[in-house]
C-alpha cells in the first residue's frame, strides 16, 4: 500500500529562487510542447512522441536563447512533456483539450525525482536546489526510505511542501 506524506519545507531565499525557477521551467516547456504538438498535428494530423519531444527538449537547451534551462533539472523538464502526455490521453477518453498554463492560475509545483533525494539530518537533499531543511510529523525514519512515488515540492501560498508517495506493509486486519 502506498502511504502520502507532506514534509514541510523551510528553503533559504536562494533555494526559493530556485524553486520558483523550477516552478517556472516546468511551465514554460510544458506550453512549449503543447504549441509544438498543436502545430505539428496542424501540418501532419498526428502527434509528436514523448522521445521525439523530448530529443526537441535537448535541441533547444543548447542554443543560446534557452541556456538558462541548465540551471534546473533535467527531470523536472521531462516531466512537464510527461503530464503534457497525459493531458493528451484525458483529451482522448472524453476530458477537454489541454490548455497553456498561466502564470497566474497555474498550481506552484514541480516534480523531483525520487532517486537523487535524499534525507539526513533533518535535511532534504534535493537536485539542482541543494540541502533543504525539512520538518515531518510522522513516526516513519526518512533516512531508509529508497524509493519515493512521484515526489513533487508545491507552494500554497504560505508554506512548501514536498508531497511523496512511499510504500508500507498492510497490516492484516482479520
Amino acid at each position: 500500500m502506498i502511504k502520502a506524506l507532506n514534509i514541510r519545507l523551510y528553503p533559504t531565499q536562494e533555494q526559493e529562487i530556485l524553486m520558483y525557477k523550477h516552478i517556472g521551467s516546468m511551465r514554460f516547456i510544458y506550453n512549449w510542447a503543447l504549441d509544438k504538438q498543436i502545430k505539428y498535428y496542424k501540418n501532419t494530423k498526428k502527434k509528436l512522441s514523448t522521445t521525439e519531444l523530448g530529443e526537441e527538449l535537448t535541441v533547444l537547451k543548447n542554443t543560446d536563447d534557452f541556456k538558462w534551462l541548465y540551471e534546473v533539472s533535467n527531470a523536472t523538464l521531462k516531466e512537464s512533456i510527461r503530464d503534457l502526455e497525459k493531458a493528451y490521453k484525458n483529451f482522448f477518453n472524453g476530458s477537454r483539450f489541454p490548455k497553456f498554463k498561466s502564470k497566474k492560475k497555474s498550481r506552484l509545483s514541480f516534480y523531483r525525482v525520487y532517486d537523487r533525494m535524499h534525507f539526513k539530518n533533518d535535511f532534504a537533499n534535493l537536485e539542482k536546489i541543494g540541502k533543504v531543511k525539512y520538518k515531518a510529523d510522522y513516526n516513519i525514519d526518512l533516512t531508509i526510505i529508497k524509493k519515493f512515488n512521484n515526489p513533487r515540492v508545491s507552494f500554497n501560498g504560505r508554506v512548501w511542501v514536498l508531497s511523496v508517495g512511499i510504500e508500507v506493509q498492510t497490516q492484516n486486519i482479520y
